[in-house]
């Protein structure tokens, strides 16, 4: 299979019935931060200037969950992905064109329980996204530009990892989050003062974990 949140889910299923000793049944909560990276479309930003671009950056994310059995669990989430950075040089003047993504997923979250304090997980959801496009060094203009651009979407929230419970109550965990695609392009329907561009979303983190 093509997608290792897929494969993550396909175990998940073949082994709950060997994982159901270990009992499940609880509420979570949590805060993480990670490393981020925005994956611009070359068509929606190339101007046909000297371009740089900056498509990593530190994310935070902070969820609340419920176990609902040891292979089953459901999530709701929000991330800010951080900023990103698209560059232009038209010999004179820089202008800086800054990509922010922010949202709220919420995923189904199958579990493959190994001990009591172990587990791995998938995810599989949507992510309901806020992304906005700053320009800076309004001197140098390229088309329709304003001082903002927001565009709301929902996408397809996929990802795998794994945690660990210290004392049964507090633990860790390790993750991978395909947030799918954000933003949108300009189109005949959409004016380009107000498209964003799009690119990929994803994210590594680490998060801390309580049971409550």
């Amino acid at each position: 299979m093509k997608h290792p949140a897929l494969r993550c889910t396909v175990a998940a299923l073949l082994l709950s019935g060997v994982c159901s000793t270990y009992a499940a049944d609880y509420w979570y909560t949590g805060l993480g931060v990670g490393a981020s990276r925005a994956q611009f479309y070359p068509a929606d930003f190339n101007l046909g200037f000297s371009e740089t671009k900056k498509e990593f950056d530190a994310g935070f994310k902070g969820f609340i969950g419920h176990q609902i059995n040891p292979n089953w669990g459901a999530e709701l989430s929000y991330a800010t992905l951080g900023k990103f950075h698209y560059k232009y040089d038209n010999g004179a003047v820089t202008q800086d064109a800054v990509y922010k993504v922010t949202g709220v997923g919420f995923s189904a979250v199958p579990t493959v329980p190994f001990t009591r304090n172990f587990s791995l997980y998938g995810r599989l959801g949507a992510f309901f996204s806020q992304t906005r496009l700053t320009f800076y060094n309004s001197g140098f203009a390229v088309g329709s530009v304003g001082p903002g651009r927001q565009f709301s979407d929902t996408s397809f929230l996929s990802g795998f990892g794994a945690q660990y419970f210290f004392d049964g109550e507090s633990g860790v965990r390790i993750e991978f989050e395909n947030f799918g695609r954000v933003g949108n392009a300009c189109t005949s329907s959409i004016p380009p003062g107000t498209c964003t561009g799009r690119a990929n979303a994803k994210m590594i983190s680490a998060s801390a974990i309580f049971k409550f």
